[in-house]
């Protein structure tokens, strides 16, 4: 047959070689070879799977096993045996894609050939004997390669070098081939039209040299179809005009379509020559179709929206093999059809109102026109909007149009039409809330005394120096006023202006940390980081203006301040007293009553039946005996499931209580939700979810709340029967601050603080918000009690049971921390205070309560790993720095601590303007942690029957990536982070949870990293059993709430915990002062009411 098709055999010399760049000949050392099939490549491994899979034990051929296990995980390629085989199909597909045509070389593939075959005929189309052929392979000069090349499969063989046939040149003598082997009965004169068209266009594709013959007799034989559309008119009544075309159709090619009626060929005129247009089977009937369904190739109406949108359906099956959608959408487009969804969107304002309605209308094909918002102008226009979306519905039109936009009706458009008209309802109908029935105090506690102005706790002071100056800034002074809750007293502390920056730096630095308070110098306590910062923003702006010689007493003025509910704080006074019973003992044979809706299978640990008890007993004793408790277990014990346990059960015997509220950070929200859903059967206690999108659309927009209410700063409220249901509403702390009116005027039965640190500064909003609540037993759950001092506990107390501790200024007076106390009366009182609490308190440890959780190992060795020459480097510069400033700005000491800090953990994070552009090897082998991560790491993964599961905790997001990126070297797999930037709500993809559970349910090694401050609570970790800290927190008992993830009930395994620190023989370590100081923080809080508090500064003030 090749030779009927090749004119092989003739002799002469040629160049034509060089048509051939060099490339060796498959030899017998060469895993290459090529056939008929195809690329051929033999295994080095006994099965070409094992290669696949392991290149790398393979050295000689990794480079080559890797590309090739690649393009088999993209569908090319078949093992076969010990080989894997390349067909000519997926050699030709690789070269068109995109992403894997650089792997030309690494798979071995031969250069293209720049030869071309000689096309000549046998006699013309109309003849019997009609044939087309091959004469002899030229070079780019048309001079014929001497000898002839060989064609092996689709490379040709010139001597010893090998050259791949374009994919154009390789489908045309695939068509040669077709036409010579059919017998002669099917070469009708169709037939072999249709063959010339196709094999005509690909020569001249591949520059091909043709007979005069075949470069004169111009036949085309169209497979595929292009239709053009143009719209005349708008809307509904737009007429669209459809023209079928091809690729190098006749100028004249749609008047001659059109002149007659459904041909097997058209003769057009061209010049003065004639063009045979042969229509390919499938082309045809596509073509009758537009004849037959469209007259005079037009249609209109709900016809030419259903053409638009699905011209298969239109023009019949073979369409789909003709028509390609792509370049059907992008004609439409041309001629300014776009098809566009649309989503509906409300924007409220602060207080939740609807402030406009709108549509986000999107093209649906992708294009360069970008989505965009359309807002409607009034609700009289949102009405018509949606009357026209009713109406096209109940039409069956598949499209509605607004603003010359086409929108189509899809599945979800019954939903964003009800959406729409709940909005419009709400935009056009509000309830107001009026001031008589919001400022009215018997809606409220009795704890409420008033509503009117709270003062600041921090206020900014700018005075002149003398009276007749100027403002300038030799004759002005600025300072902090700060009120002490505690001692009722008021402190100035006076500040230079070039001290502001560097207080800004300390405040910026506790929000890092997590920290809702932050001590400034000459202040005793810390004060909220909300008042410094509003405190400091008033300094900055007054030095600015007084600089530039415009400061006047006014500019520093705070704005018009807002009407709040003001509680009776019970500082320097009792002002309001809760009297609790002093019998509150639970007896000791006390057994819970456990609800009927905690799921069979759940079995409470004999610790948590008694917590529940113990909950349930006081409860029993509430209101008139007793307002609530302190539930201060350790981290780790299961307080959620106690808690829930408890609600269930007071709302299974009491079915019409007041429903309950827990308060939580957000992260902890979702493990409230969580452990609710798994543990109780569905429905125990309804709940409602109090922020995020649901908060949102409860908020009562602008138009329900009156003016004169608005007016006094009363703007955040809820609708009217927010709370619907629900049985248990999940909030906030922030939300129930910013929306105290709406919480304190509902009633609850149970008020869960959890977390309860979060209300343990007097003078925070929050912690006021919460004693604001109209509560019959309020639970503050937490692990630390005292952090700082016992001002924590007395605020704890005064949410549960008020009065209970006195006023905090003779409770402060009075009580000092057992590590305080040193005088035989101060021990006294001490233990005075415990048995005060004791009844109202649960504190129990992991080592008490669970017997069965295997006992931690800290690794030692880990804690003196040598600095490295490039660390010590800065690390003397620093400590150089710190003493320097210990003389002359002792307010920059923590700036500079920082930075020791950071050197000790992250030099190049440091040092390095981008440290991504720092070589692996430097930051394993310049950073001494790094590097006894990467070893410790390698050992765990090569124990495999270990399964050994790592958290690695890092506060810093850049140090994060660091990690991931080595670990992603040295591993092969990118751990997962997750931090305070990572999504807790589980409706978002890659959320919190759904990364935590990947990295649980993983086989074998695995490593996540995780921030100690955003993640330290509402996660459970139990399949790790090593636990990192990279990075450390200033207070142990953040610390050890973030073990707490892995180390809890539930675990199995010894956990083993690691805190990598650096040292250096000519240098204090920085980080073995701060194990110390943690350790001895540690060892202190083993007493409760000794408290945990951060380290600060002055921890180090002998450091260095």
């Amino acid at each position: 047959m090749l030779a009927k098709i090749f004119g092989w055999g003739k002799t002469g010399k040629s160049d034509a070689g060089k048509a051939f760049a060099p490339y060796a000949a498959a030899t017998p050392a060469s895993p290459l070879t090529i056939d008929e099939d195809g690329f051929r490549y033999a295994s080095p491994a006994p099965l070409a799977k094992q290669w696949l899979v392991a290149p790398y034990d393979y050295p000689d051929y990794a480079e080559l096993g890797s590309h090739l296990a690649l393009v088999v995980q993209e569908g090319f390629g078949l093992a076969v045996g010990s080989a894997i085989l390349l067909s000519w199909e997926h050699v030709y597909g690789i070269l068109r894609s995109p992403e894997l045509r650089s792997f030309r070389a690494p798979l071995r593939f031969p250069p293209d050939t720049l030869l071309r075959p000689r096309l000549t005929n046998a006699g013309a189309l109309g003849d019997a004997g009609f044939g087309l052929r091959i004469d002899e392979w030229v070079d780019v000069q048309g001079r014929g390669a001497r000898p002839a090349p060989r064609l092996v499969g689709k490379v040709l063989r010139f001597g010893e070098a090998d050259a791949l046939l374009p994919e154009s040149v390789s489908e045309m003598l695939d068509l040669l081939s077709r036409f010579h082997m059919s017998p002669a009965d099917e070469r009708t004169l169709s037939f072999k039209e249709h063959i010339y068209g196709r094999v005509r266009a690909l020569a001249a594709q591949s520059s091909c040299p043709v007979s005069d013959y075949v470069a004169s007799t111009i036949v085309l034989s169209p497979e595929h179809l292009s239709l053009g559309v143009e719209r005349r008119g708008e809307g509904p009544a737009a007429v669209l005009e459809v023209s079928p075309g091809f690729e190098g159709a006749p100028d004249n090619w749609v008047a001659q379509f059109d002149r007659l009626p459904l041909q097997d060929r058209y003769n057009v005129p061209e010049g003065p020559a004639l063009v045979r247009v042969v229509p390919a089977p499938e082309v045809k009937a596509v073509l009758g179709e537009i004849k037959r369904s469209m007259p005079g190739r037009r249609v209109a109406g709900m016809r030419a929206q259903a053409f638009v949108r699905n011209p298969f359906a239109t023009l019949g099956e073979s369409a789909r093999k003709v028509l390609d959608a792509a370049e059907f959408e992008a004609a439409c487009e041309t001629a300014g059809i776009v098809f566009k969804s649309f989503v509906p969107q409300v924007e409220r304002g602060e207080r939740g109102e609807i402030v406009r309605v709108g549509l986000l209308v999107q093209p649906i094909a992708a294009g360069n026109e970008e989505a965009a918002m359309t807002w409607f102008a009034s609700s009289d226009e949102l009405s018509r909007f949606a009357g026209r979306l009713a109406r096209a519905l109940d039409d069956g039109s598949q499209c509605t149009t607004w603003n010359d936009d086409e929108l189509e009706i899809v599945g979800d458009t019954v939903e964003h039409l009800q959406a729409l008209s709940g909005w419009l309802r709400e935009w056009k109908t509000p309830a107001l809330w009026t001031a008589s029935e919001v400022l009215d105090l018997r809606h409220y506690s009795a704890r409420i005394g008033e509503i009117g102005v709270e003062q600041a706790f921090a206020v900014p002071v700018i005075a002149k120096n003398r009276e007749e100056g100027g403002w300038f800034e030799e004759n002005t002074s600025i300072g902090l006023r700060v009120d002490d809750p505690a001692s009722g007293g008021t402190r100035y502390v006076v500040l230079e202006f070039g001290e502001i920056p560097s207080l800004q730096e300390s405040v910026n630095a506790a929000r890092a940390a997590g920290a809702d308070r932050v001590t400034l110098p000459g202040l005793v306590q810390p004060i909220p980081v909300a008042d410094a910062q509003s405190a400091l923003d008033a300094l900055a702006r007054a030095a600015a203006e007084v600089r530039r010689g415009e400061f006047t007493p006014r500019a520093g003025a705070r704005p018009a301040a807002k009407k709040r509910l003001i509680i009776k704080r019970n500082f320097e006074d009792i002002e309001y007293n809760e009297v609790r019973a002093d019998a509150l003992h639970m007896p000791p044979d006390c057994a819970p009553a456990i609800p009927r809706t905690l799921r069979p299978e759940v079995v409470l640990k004999p610790h948590q039946e008694v917590g529940v008890a113990w909950l349930q007993h006081l409860w029993a004793l509430s209101p008139a005996a007793c307002r609530g408790t302190v539930l201060a277990d350790d981290m780790g014990l299961g307080k959620t499931l106690q808690l829930l346990t408890f609600i269930a059960s007071c709302f299974e015997r009491e079915p019409q209580l007041e429903p309950a509220l827990i308060v939580a950070p957000v992260a902890l929200l979702e493990n409230w939700r969580n452990e609710l859903a798994r543990f109780f059967e569905p429905d125990t206690l309804p709940l409602l979810l109090l922020y995020g999108e649901t908060l949102m659309a409860l908020r009562a927009s602008r138009q329900e709340i009156d003016e004169s209410l608005a007016a006094q700063g009363v703007t955040r409220l809820l609708k009217r029967d927010w709370i619907g249901g629900a049985r248990l509403v999940l909030t906030t702390y922030e939300t129930m601050r910013d929306l105290e009116f709406a919480l304190a005027r509902q009633s609850w039965s149970i008020m869960v603080c959890d977390e309860a640190q979060k209300i343990k500064n007097p003078a925070a909003l929050v912690t006021r918000s919460a004693k604001k609540q109209k509560v019959r037993f309020r639970i503050a759950c937490t692990g630390t009690p005292v952090e700082n001092t016992l001002a924590d506990l007395w605020c704890l107390f005064d949410f549960v049971q008020p009065g209970m501790l006195g006023a905090l200024n003779q409770f402060s007076r009075t009580y000092r921390r057992p590590i305080e106390a040193k005088t035989e009366e101060q021990q006294a009182k001490v233990e005075a205070l415990r048995n005060v609490i004791q009844p109202q308190i649960l504190h129990r440890k992991k080592t008490d309560v669970a017997k069965d959780l295997p006992v931690p190992v800290e690794d030692q060795t880990c804690k003196r790993l040598p600095m490295s020459p490039y660390q010590q480097q800065h690390y003397e510069g620093a400590l150089a720095t710190l003493r320097a400033q210990r003389e002359t700005n002792p307010s920059a000491q923590l700036q500079a601590l920082l930075a020791i800090r950071k050197i000790c953990t992250d030099p190049h994070g440091f040092a390095e303007l981008e440290v991504r552009d720092v070589p692996i090897t430097r930051l394993v082998d310049e950073s001494p942690k790094m590097g006894w991560l990467v070893k410790t790491l390698k050992a765990l993964a090569a124990d495999t029957q270990g399964r050994h599961k790592v958290i690695v905790f890092c506060e810093f997001r850049e140090l994060q990536l660091v990690l991931q990126r080595v670990i992603a070297a040295m591993f092969g797999f990118a751990p997962s982070i997750v931090n305070g930037d990572t999504s807790a709500d589980p409706r978002t993809i890659g959320n919190r949870q759904e990364l935590i559970d990947a990295f649980q349910s993983s086989a074998g090694f695995n490593v996540i990293i995780l921030s100690p401050l955003a993640v330290g609570f509402g996660v459970n970790i139990q399949a790790a059993n090593h636990v990192v800290h990279f990075t450390r927190t200033w207070n142990p008992a953040k610390e050890d709430q973030a073990t707490a993830r892995a180390y809890r009930i539930g675990q199995t395994r010894t956990v083993n915990l690691y805190y990598p620190g650096v040292v250096s023989e000519a240098y204090p370590s920085f980080d073995v002062r701060l194990d110390a100081l943690l350790q001895r923080k540690r060892a202190l809080a083993a007493d409760m009411l000794n408290g945990c508090g951060d380290l600060t500064a002055d921890d180090f003030a002998d450091f260095g």
